[in-house]
């Protein structure tokens, strides 16, 4: 659309022409979707290549330094890989030679790839006047120049992902400007007031732009759009909510927030969202105000009776509706295409809107209800609506979430064939929920109930269940009895967590079609070590199981892949008598009595990546000799650790990946890292995370790291100094986050620090690459 090579047919919008084009490509094997991800496409090889051969000296794509031809005179299209190690600064040398170039694409960038942009957008715009697209798509941008403006041939702009704060007035010149992408600009607060003259604009996203306050002035006036994904609403007379009224083609999706802006019902009205037929998804949200005690119910419930949008709707998600009732046409029959609803913060509403009868309906959401006391048969049906009666209420409904509902009270489920499709269950934090959930769900397989101490029964009759996360005294005890009592054929993935009370658990009652166990805050837990079971993929014990000393249940889950084990206070030593060949990830965290890990160490010969942190007491120099060595290993500093011979030892000859946090003891007073041929040599990546007391980095002792690529510097706040003559010449990438001695000495290019890193390739310092 930017290189206007599509044209409108009929009554086809060139949007509508665009589509037609792209499936004819995708039908024609140009495009294939791709593999794994959804809504994108990829192009084979073949066809790449003899796409370039087309474009032939038009195109040019910076990618890599090695081999690459020079940029043509002629070149119309330019982009900028930056997966590549082709420099932006060899490209912007050469724009003074290509300034009939129509396109500029910055391809493949984000925060974490080394990027150093120097003065490229100030550059590019004074050379390449005649541009149609242009993409800054990541760009540590924090500003854009003003001359912006005289691109007036651009069509199509995106500034996604940057830093801006502000956008130039200039912009109000680009009458041509079609697409304007503003995506996640999260530092965003204004617009610019000359919005209003682009007049051909017809798609604007500024979704994720949270800090935006309002909209400028006369948006009415862009007649052409046809996506506009967010609407601020404002207090002014050109930038109410009146404003979308003269905005009659809209299409896909659109948030309004700031609803509290509206002053009547006259005002929603003048919106005519009802009369937009190609919105599909709707968002209507309210800005939370907790000292707001004078809200005029009746006069909210009329104002989102008036904001009714058109029945082609899919979507409806409203947030911190202040009303104490919905109107009557959320949740009415007609609306017969949606299939997800989303009710969040809606604190005033004492009853829910009547949703059953939706016939599409497959997902919903409600949550934060703090005047909520019943749910009832209004739920399910309309008042005196018999003609329901032999629909099955919520007859296509797959998901059901409700959250944060501190007064619901009593849920009367007493319709017996309602939720006949329902996959998944979750009810969170609801702590007067009292009696039992709907007892007959055939389809279910995932049922979540967390904080809800005074539910009674929770494993409804659900013979496809494949997913238990149970919480709370009464329910875990009653999950366990079930559990043992009754023939789960299907259950792959079950949480237990915060229960007080003493529970006994046989291991040979484990449904043996179980891959994961997740187990939290169950202090007074114990299993019955009565058998073995084959299918556990995943283990993981959180704060529980206070009474053993010598942990031996590994013994009984011979295939396990991933064990976690945290804040077991109480855990001296970890017991295995027999092969955990399969043990490829352990995480020990938090577990202040552990002394030994030796018969696990031995046991585990494939263990890929292990984790020790906060264990001061662990001895790492009695692990004996496994067959070989992890490649990745996070461990706490301590002294222990620096006098025992455990990095030199052929355990750990092996390692590829070393992350040493020192943030969990404070008893921690080192003031230089790391001593002298401490480190293995194979290390291909460094990571000093929390040493708070650290005050110099020794060179020498990384000197013999001749492998080392990647070194980063977490929240060492103290740590200003470089020892030594320089870091590994290997090193292609330095990180320094929250460490502002040195961070501000790398920024200065202070020489006595920059003369040991100038020659690493990529220098990021907090969220900027300086180098």
């Amino acid at each position: 659309m930017a290189e206007n090579f599509l044209q409108p047919a009929g009554r086809n919008t060139l949007e509508e022409v665009g589509e037609e084009y792209f499936d004819e490509l995708v039908a024609r094997s140009f495009l294939q979707p791709h593999s794994t991800e959804k809504n994108k496409f990829v192009m084979h090889d073949l066809v790449h290549d003899l796409a370039i051969m087309f474009a032939g000296e038009f195109y040019f794509r910076a990618e890599e330094l090695q081999n690459a031809a020079e940029v043509d005179i002629k070149t119309r299209h330019l982009s900028h890989n930056a997966k590549g190690n082709y420099p932006i600064s060899k490209l912007l040398g050469v724009c003074d030679r290509i300034k009939h170039t129509r396109t500029f694409l910055a391809i493949n960038l984000n925060e974490w790839i080394p990027f150093n942009m120097e003065n490229a957008p100030y550059i590019l715009l004074s050379h390449l006047k005649y541009l149609r697209a242009l993409s800054f798509n990541s760009f540590p941008l924090e500003s854009v120049p003003d001359s912006i403006g005289e691109l007036i041939h651009l069509r199509y702009l995106d500034l996604s992902e940057t830093h801006i704060v502000t956008l130039p007035e200039s912009l109000g010149n680009l009458y041509n400007l079609q697409t304007l992408k503003l995506y996640r600009c999260t530092n965003l607060k204004l617009l610019p007031v000359g919005m209003k003259d682009l007049v051909n604009l017809r798609h604007l996203d500024i979704r994720g732009t949270w800090s935006l306050q309002e909209m400028p002035k006369g948006m009415s006036k862009l007649k052409n759009l046809q996506f506009l994904s967010d609407y601020v609403v404002g207090k002014r007379e050109e930038n109410k909510i009146t404003e979308l009224g003269a905005l009659a083609d809209l299409h896909r999706s659109i948030s309004i927030g700031k609803l509290e802006n509206v002053v009547n019902s006259s005002e929603a009205l003048e919106a005519r969202m009802s009369d937009k037929d190609g919105i599909d998804s709707i968002t209507l949200s309210w800005s939370s105000n907790e000292e707001e005690n004078t809200v005029d119910s009746e006069m909210e419930r009329d104002i989102l009776d008036k904001l009714r949008p058109h029945t082609n709707l899919k979507g409806l998600f409203i947030y911190g509706y202040r009303g104490t009732t919905f109107p009557d046409w959320l949740g009415h029959s007609s609306y017969r295409n949606i299939t997800t609803i989303t009710l969040y913060g809606c604190r005033n509403c004492c009853m829910l809107p009547s949703l059953g009868q939706l016939p599409s309906l497959k997902h919903l959401e409600i949550g934060f209800f703090g005047s909520l006391g019943i749910v009832g048969a209004e739920f399910y049906f309309y008042e005196n609506d018999e003609s329901c009666v032999e629909t099955p209420p919520f007859q296509k409904l797959e998901t059901l979430f409700f959250e944060s509902m501190p007064c619901w009270k009593e849920w009367r489920s007493m319709v017996l064939n309602a939720f006949p499709r329902l996959r998944e269950l979750t009810i969170r934090k609801c702590p007067s929920l009292r009696g039992d959930l709907p007892n007959h769900l055939p389809s279910l397989q995932s049922l979540q109930i967390e904080k809800c101490d005074e539910v009674s029964c929770c494993v409804p009759r659900a013979p496809a269940i494949n997913s238990l996360s149970i919480s709370g005294k009464h329910l875990v005890g009653s999950v366990v009895e079930a559990i043992t009592n009754t023939q789960l054929t299907c259950l792959t993935s079950l949480c237990i967590s915060d229960c007080s009370s003493h529970i006994w658990f046989p291991v040979s009652a484990i449904p043996p079609s179980l891959r994961v166990l997740m187990i939290q805050g169950c202090r007074e837990l114990e299993f019955q070590m009565d058998g073995q079971h084959h299918s556990l993929q995943k283990l993981y014990i959180g704060s529980s199981c206070d009474s053993v000393a010598s942990f031996s249940l590994l013994d009984a889950f011979p295939n396990v892949k991933n064990v976690d084990i945290k804040y077991c206070g109480n855990m001296e030593c970890i017991v295995v008598s027999r092969p955990l060949s399969s043990l490829r990830y352990l995480c020990i965290t938090h577990c202040g009595s552990l002394k030994s890990v030796s018969t696990l160490w031995m046991a585990a010969p494939q263990l890929e990546q292990l984790s020790l942190v906060a264990c001061p007491e662990i001895d790492l120099s009695d692990t004996g000799h496994p067959h070989r060595s992890p490649r990745y290993l996070c461990i706490s500093y301590s002294e222990k650790l620096v006098t025992s011979v455990a990095f030199m030892n052929s355990q750990f000859h092996g390692i590829t990946s070393l992350s040493i946090e020192g943030g969990y003891n404070e008893s921690v007073s080192v003031k230089c890292l790391p001593k002298e041929g401490w480190l293995p040599a194979s290390l291909e990546s460094l990571t000093l995370f929390r040493m708070k007391s650290v005050e110099t980095l020794e060179c020498k002792g990384l000197a013999h790291l001749t492998s080392l690529q990647h070194l980063s510097i977490d929240e060492c706040p103290k740590l200003e100094n470089m020892e030594g003559e320089k870091l590994p010449a290997s090193l292609i990438q330095l990180t320094i986050y929250k460490s502002p001695l040195l961070g501000n000495r790398c920024q200065k290019k202070d020489p006595q620090v920059w003369s040991k890193i100038s020659h690493i390739r990529a220098i990021k310092v907090d969220s900027r690459w300086i180098w």
